[in-house]
């Protein structure tokens, strides 16, 4: 760095500053002495607080003027140093960091080398030395990276192939020779090249590794890269300072790097020293002016504060002491008995205020307790109390007391959606609605009104209704509230439609008790969700036994693996082309010791819920690769096996991947002969992220199907960017399609339009002859459903195949056979 000439700037802004200090100094004298007279003038008319404010003010304004040249000395004497050592440290750190980046830049263009020629069958066209395949590499190598030049090096450092700038290749190896003849002899050969070189006036990053296959140096791959102004420009902007390549300027610098006969230098200004300077002296001046300042206020202040003795005082505070908040003192007088007479009357009237501010605040406490937050409605607390106090009005009366829990369906897509701010926001509208429809204007016998209404915690509400009569009165209110809640709502430009689900209990009918109709309530409110939201249920007692039989499922669910209570049924697949089975779909199902089978709809929905799903899924997979390596033994053609994945793992990411790989290794099973079955729900959370799992499983061999195709969000549209294979359309398409026309058309068109982006389409939930011969007609590859089999264990399913195993096929149908298996 080149220091005289900072140290020569620095040096004359800091003569400036030391003459404007010279000149606050003899302003502060000035000043002084100009307060000193005006002292003097006031002494006449009162001797006790003139002497008062001459001390106070001289003593400060010295005290101000001292403390200001002192420090102005100070920091004049060690400014230039200071300012030395700050420029050339923020120089060193720029040299260093620009160094880092350099280093991070051969870096990363060499483990972009090592990410190309990974792939085997890049080795393998090197293996092979195919000049013209390699050629073809070279030249799209180096337009997809932006390579100035490519090179392709057998072991001995021969060119085998290169494309770009011929001289700037020829750079290259001769560098390569000056190394190679530099290292051991035993250390020739192919290595890795990670350096700068200059060419023509330019900077070039060199990078390049050796191809080794088993073991086996089959050569090199290097590429070079223009350093050019954007990368510099990037390393400015990063080291927060200049960064280029050629000779010193006129600013100071630093070398980073030298490159052949060019220089990587990054070089600083003295900007920020001189902004510093100029800083530093404005803040001595104001901090000069502000100190006298300061001064005269704070002698004036304690002047007129503390001259004459405050004798009134105690009588003030001995009625403020009885209690008498509204008497005050006479603030009348313009000394300082009136001073403190002002302030005691502030003191009194703050007090009071914070009195008053006390009462407010514990009555809004005692509110809050009791109310909503958000809403304004009542709280569970004070949903509690209502409750108890009615029902013991109830009892008196002989009236029945009506409780409905209301859940808003679906309500989290919501806050997933919009966010929370905004489901906040829903929620008051709910809110209001309810207060609305509710409302009777009715008092009861007790003073309260008849309905009330309270929000229990995030979506859910409670309705209270007192005095009812029956039953249909409760449901003319439930009525009522669906619908209030059905008319769509204006959220943030949005247009919202939301349901909600009811439970309704009775008392004394259902329970005898606050908890238990409270308790009873929200089962009836699960009821009405379980049947798919926008109702109500009543409490029944058959109820109990459902909530027993969920709480019993839920226990037994943490300990069903262990137990080995889990069983593989599987349903097979057929080829509608050859009719041989192609594949057998596993299917999870549970044999609970109290309650027997249990099906799937019951426990798969806990398990994704509790991420129990991932360890069974990994069971499952399992199991299903060992039973189809078996069948792949016992039979003469293949047959797949098709294993239905959870959402949960693959958001594993490649821990999912990793299984799967290390579960085809162990097992040996052909990946072809492996379907994973995906729903569309992978694709709402994280997409992207679904999808870079997705195209790594199918890098593996495997199959991918779209399975329940028709029942979320994807159209066929989006297929095309999908990695999928098999695209399985619902039972729902295509139950009724064989006397319907319409499902029909809708059936084949979605199968048309499958084969247009080269789908296979395998059809679920096939009973009948005429539906097998519809689809036939309609080009469907492959259908599945009780026609062909209910869902079995595995040993009547290896029966099932060995059966269909003793029916020979014709040479060409087997070769069809085998094709659509390994397809």
């Amino acid at each position: 760095m080149d220091s005289p000439r900072v140290t020569s700037r620095l040096n004359d802004r800091v003569g400036r500053a030391h003459s404007h200090l010279i000149w606050l100094a003899s302003l502060a004298g000035r000043a002084g002495a100009g307060l000193a007279r005006a002292v003097r003038g006031s002494y006449r008319q009162s001797a006790v607080r003139t002497s008062l404010a001459t001390r106070v003010l001289l003593v400060l304004v010295s005290i101000a003027a001292a403390s200001t040249t002192i420090a102005g000395l100070l920091q004049d004497n060690s400014l230039t140093a200071d300012l030395q050592r700050a420029a050339k440290a923020r120089l060193e750190g720029a040299a260093a960091m620009a160094g880092q980046l350099a280093d991070q830049y051969l870096a990363a263009q060499v483990e972009r080398c090592r990410a190309i020629s990974s792939t085997p069958q890049f080795l393998a066209n090197v293996e092979a030395r195919h000049v013209p395949t390699l050629l073809h590499f070279a030249s799209e190598l180096a337009t997809t990276h932006g390579a100035a030049a490519v090179l392709f090096l057998d072991a001995g450092q021969n060119v085998l192939a290169g494309a770009g700038d011929e001289g700037l290749r020829r750079r290259l190896l001769r560098h390569l020779d000056h190394s190679s003849a530099a290292r051991p002899e035993g250390a020739r050969g192919a290595a890795t090249v990670c350096t700068f070189l200059g060419y023509d006036g330019g900077v070039y990053s060199a990078a390049g590794v050796p191809l080794r296959d088993d073991g086996r140096t089959l050569g090199s791959l290097i590429a070079l890269t223009a350093l050019g102004e954007r990368q510099l420009a990037a390393w400015s902007g990063l080291c927060r300072n200049r960064v280029w390549i050629g000779a010193s300027g006129s600013d100071p610098s630093l070398l980073v790097r030298s490159i052949d006969d060019l220089e990587l230098r990054v070089c600083i200004t003295v900007d920020a020293e001189r902004e510093a300077l100029a800083n530093s002296r404005w803040n001595l001046l104001t901090g000069g002016l502000a100190g006298l300042a300061l001064a005269s206020a704070v002698s004036i202040f304690l002047a007129r504060s503390l001259v004459r003795p405050i004798c009134a005082i105690g009588v003030a505070t001995e009625r403020i002491r009885a209690g008498d908040l509204g008497f005050r003192l006479d603030d009348q007088r313009r000394d300082e008995v009136g001073d403190v007479a002002r302030a005691f009357n502030l003191m009194l009237d703050s007090l009071r205020h914070n009195i008053d501010h006390r009462v407010r605040a514990e009555n809004q406490v005692s509110h809050q307790s009791r109310h909503d937050s958000l809403t304004g409605l009542g709280n569970r607390r004070s949903l509690k109390d209502r409750l108890a106090s009615t029902l013991d009005a109830s009892r008196v009366r002989e009236s029945r007391v009506g409780v409905i829990f209301l859940d808003v369906d679906r309500f989290k897509d919501v806050n997933d959606a919009l966010g929370h701010t905004a489901g906040d926001e829903l929620l008051v509208e709910v809110a209001k609605r309810l207060r609305t429809c509710v409302a009777t204007g009715a008092v009861g016998a007790d003073g309260q009104d008849q309905v009330f209404v309270a929000r229990m915690g995030g979506d859910e509400f409670t309705i209270v209704l007192c005095d009812v009569r029956d039953r249909q009165e409760i449901e003319a209110v439930a009525d009522r509230i669906l619908a209030a809640l059905a008319v769509p709502y204006s959220l943030r430009g949005r247009e919202l439609v939301l349901t909600a689900s009811l439970g309704i209990a009775v008392w004394p009918d259902d329970a005898d008790d606050v908890e238990a109709l409270l308790c009873e309530s929200d089962m009836a409110m699960h009821q009405a969700k379980n049947h798919g939201g926008g109702g109500y249920e009543f409490y029944s007692d058959s109820m109990q036994e459902v909530v027993a039989r969920r709480l019993a499922l839920d226990n037994g669910l943490r300990h069903a693996l262990e137990n080995n209570e889990f069983e593989l049924f599987y349903q097979p697949k057929v080829d509608l082309g050859t009719n041989q089975i192609t594949g057998m779909e596993a299917l999870l199902r549970w044999r609970h010791p109290a309650y027997g089978m249990v099906g799937p709809d019951e426990f798969i929905p806990r398990l994704e819920e509790t991420g129990a799903i991932v360890p069974i899924g990994a069971w499952v997979l399992r199991t299903a690769m060992q039973q189809a390596v078996e069948w792949q033994c016992d039979r003469s053609a293949p047959v797949g096996i098709a294993v239905n994945v959870s959402v949960r793992q693959i958001e594993q990411g490649d821990d999912f991947v990793n299984e799967v790989t290390a579960l085809l290794g162990a097992t040996g099973l052909d990946p072809r002969l492996l379907d994973l079955e995906i729903t569309e729900g992978v694709l709402l959370e994280d997409p992207e992220a679904a999808i870079v799992v997705l195209e790594k499983l199918r890098q593996l061999g495997i199959g991918l199907s779209l399975d329940d195709f028709g029942t979320g969000y994807s159209s066929l549209s989006q297929l095309r960017q999908l990695p999928f294979d098999t695209l399985k359309l619902d039972r729902s398409f295509i139950c009724g399609a064989d006397s319907d026309p319409d499902a029909a058309a809708l059936v084949g068109s979605i199968i048309a339009m499958a084969k247009v982006v080269e789908l296979r389409v395998v059809v679920e939930g096939v009973e009948t002859r005429k539906q097998r011969r519809l689809l036939e007609q309609l080009g469907c590859d492959e259908i599945q459903g009780y026609l062909i089999s209910k869902p079995m264990p595995a040993a009547a399913a290896t029966a099932m195949l060995r059966g269909k195993r003793r029916r020979r096929l014709r040479p060409e149908q087997l070769a069809a056979h085998l094709a659509r298996s390994l397809r």
